[in-house]
């Protein structure tokens, strides 16, 4: 996050279209980039799809987040955008197994995934300088 206005305000200055839109609500978020997809590709110039959401955890792993307000949070949780889709899905007569079937499969994926890389040899150590930008010692000024 930056200060000022925002992504959208920054766009515009630089003669970009740019959308806002609630980035929790999965149906809002479809429907802005579809239409910004169908500009684009229309000839009408780059657009800006700018997703307001809320990081719900903290900035790496082993950061515990003590310094959010714990009802921020609260708040923020009752937005997430799988559960507010779910409810959408089920609200509309739509059977939740079928999500439940399909959330089932991608778990098992990326368990799949997870274990083939956790079985996988480490790469030799002379492996750790390659498909870098620069092997060359940087300046910083």
């Amino acid at each position: 996050m930056t200060a000022g206005p925002g992504a959208s305000a920054r766009a515009i200055s630089l003669d970009i279209a740019a959308t806002q839109v609630d980035g929790n609500d999965v149906v809002e978020v479809h429907e802005a980039a579809a239409a910004l997809v169908a500009q684009v590709r229309a000839g009408l110039g780059p657009r800006l799809l700018h997703a307001l959401t809320y990081r719900v955890k903290g900035h790496v792993s082993v950061d515990p987040a003590a310094y959010r307000d714990p009802q921020e949070l609260a708040a923020a949780l009752q937005t997430d955008p799988i559960a507010r889709l779910r409810s959408r899905f089920q609200s509309q007569g739509h059977d939740l197994a079928v999500l439940d079937a399909l959330e089932n499969e991608a778990t098992a994926e990326v368990q799949a995934a997870l274990d083939s890389a956790f079985a996988a040899p480490w790469p030799e150590a002379s492996a750790a300088f390659t498909d870098i930008q620069s092997t060359g010692a940087g300046t910083w000024f």
